[in-house]
């Protein structure tokens, strides 16, 4: 129970902490507000359809002349997945475990 409760404490942290210091959240919002791309909210239900588990970090990253959202998730087995979603369809783009 105490290490389950642990668990969700750091990863809720962790989570508060990667979006309070992203550096770049007022461009974001910018893109958001001009329907460039999806806001956080639409990514997290599109991620709650295809996987269960406590959000640990998310970032806006440009990658291949694209944003896209790198969210890492943590499941009830310990087990970290990075998602990559294209942040302006919230189309999955890849996934995979942490080592």
């Amino acid at each position: 129970m105490f290490k389950k409760l642990f668990l969700i404490v750091i990863t809720s942290m962790a989570l508060l902490i990667s979006l309070a210091y992203a550096d770049d959240h007022d461009e974001a919002r910018s893109l958001v507000k001009a329907g460039k791309i999806l806001s956080l909210e639409e990514i997290l239900k599109n991620l709650r359809t295809i996987a269960q588990g406590n959000v640990i970090e998310v970032e806006l990253e440009h990658k291949k002349q694209r944003l896209v959202y790198e969210i890492e998730l943590v499941d009830k087995q310990g087990i970290v997945t990075e998602y990559l979603f294209d942040a302006k369809t919230g189309k999955l783009i890849q996934q995979k475990q942490e080592d």
